[in-house]
């Protein structure tokens, strides 16, 4: 659509997490130089968190990039609400181990076995769990078992757990106090600073060939930062929908105004109620129309929450699928 109209040669503001538009921002840097150095341990457990949207699945995507020529074996799951039994079937699964109407013991067995094979030939296991927030306390126990299995001295397997803010809360309860111990390496992702955000947002046009058509004013990254709260997966959808608008009105500046416009369309389609709600009205120059705008952003903020949580849930389900598709 927009992206013809303006001479660019791909999409710049895809929802799906894409490697090769990774924006190091200082945290995401930080985040990766935790990761780099769980590596060089080699051994118990790095926690990344973050809000949703922050970038966190991209930085798992990275992470695997530079591990092809490095002799660990690595993994990914994405957790979904798993208990002790799942989360090692789930473990099985995505090593191609037999695991169908498999007790509890003998997944166990089968899986520390496998491993200790991997060792024996002086590979690394890697194990990144995303959405880690959602596993229970005692699939989390589980997965700090297996981080125990040692072979001459070393251990066989390290486990890097990616989520959300609420992963944070569980690992620093009275009960978690074992895993605790065995965490080498912790960070949060933040969200991105003013300053981050026209960065972002630049870099992401400059990727797909932006020749400053359309041109942004200094209102516009104002208003999406406002109103994206520097989340990465927000900002891409609320860019993504102001090309969108800059398109059909044939658009070759973008101001305040259109970036408001497309906040009250959006406000309204995810079944905004005007009751409550702090509203202003923006009049056009020529005086044809009147655009309502919420000025409260935590509205629309909750809203896009929502979506993306939904978003989530929709990228676990089709990382499930090309899984059991690739068996």
């Amino acid at each position: 659509m927009y992206q013809e109209y303006y001479n660019l040669t791909g999409k710049p503001f895809q929802l799906i997490p894409d490697v090769n538009c990774l924006f190091t921002s200082r945290g995401h840097l930080q985040a990766l130089s935790y990761f780099n150095y769980g590596l060089e341990q080699g051994e118990g457990f790095v926690t990344v968190t973050g809000e949703i949207g922050a970038g966190k699945t991209t930085l798992i995507q990275a992470l695997l990039a530079n591990l092809e020529d490095k002799n660990v074996v690595v993994r990914t799951m994405v957790a979904a609400n798993l208990d002790s039994t799942g989360v090692l079937e789930m473990i099985a699964s995505v090593f191609d181990l037999p695991h169908e109407d498999s007790s509890k013991v003998v997944l166990l067995k089968t899986i520390e076995a496998h491993f200790l094979e991997y060792r024996e030939q002086g590979q690394n296991v890697l194990l990144v769990v995303d959405e880690a927030q959602t596993l229970n306390a005692d699939a989390l126990e589980e997965l700090r078992i297996l981080s125990n299995l040692e072979k001459n001295g070393r251990a066989v397997m390290q486990v890097f757990l990616v989520g959300q803010a609420e992963l944070r809360t569980t690992i620093l309860s009275k009960e978690f106090e074992h895993l605790r111990q065995r965490i080498i390496a912790s960070y949060h992702l933040d969200a991105l600073t003013e300053a981050e955000t026209k960065e972002y947002i630049e870099f992401r046009l400059n990727s797909v060939g932006w020749d400053n058509n359309p041109s942004l004013s200094k209102e516009v990254y104002n208003e999406l930062y406002r109103w994206s709260l520097g989340i990465p997966r927000r900002i891409n959808l609320l860019c993504d929908r102001l090309f969108v608008y800059g398109y059909l009105e044939e658009k070759a500046k973008l101001t305040k105004r259109d970036i408001m416009a497309v906040v009250s369309d959006m406000n309204k389609e995810l079944g905004g109620e005007r009751t409550n709600e702090f509203l202003h009205s923006v009049s056009d120059t020529s005086g044809l129309h009147e655009v309502d705008v919420v000025l409260d952003g935590s509205d629309i903020n909750t809203r896009l929450d929502k979506i993306e949580k939904k978003i989530d849930t929709l990228l676990a389900a089709v990382l499930k699928a090309k899984k059991k598709k690739g068996r």
